[in-house]
């Protein structure tokens, strides 16, 4: 006799579902062309800078540059006083 087999395809989507984007006001736009399964969770704004944390990147945008920093890059975050952050990327880069 034969069973009947039940296959379900199941999306990466469906399994990891995007966060809800949080903002800090709502004027403020995602400043970087999101990657495919990118989805950004926080939308902030600092002196002069926007700041947006994906699931893939930390992004910084100043009026004249850009830092931009995969998470898997990252080593370790510290925050310091309370308007520095100081964070070691696996490449001996460090960014503050």
């Amino acid at each position: 006799m034969f069973s009947s087999v039940l296959l379900e395809y199941i999306q990466a989507k469906d399994l990891f579902p995007r966060k809800e984007l949080i903002k800090e006001e709502e004027s403020l736009q995602v400043p970087f062309t999101v990657l495919q399964g990118e989805g950004v969770e926080y939308l902030g704004h600092a002196n002069d800078a926007v700041i947006a944390l994906s699931n893939y990147r930390l992004h910084i945008k100043f009026k004249d540059s850009v830092i931009n920093v995969p998470l898997r890059m990252m080593e370790s975050v510290e925050s310091r006083d309370m308007f520095q952050l100081h964070i070691c990327c696996k490449d001996s880069k460090v960014i503050r």
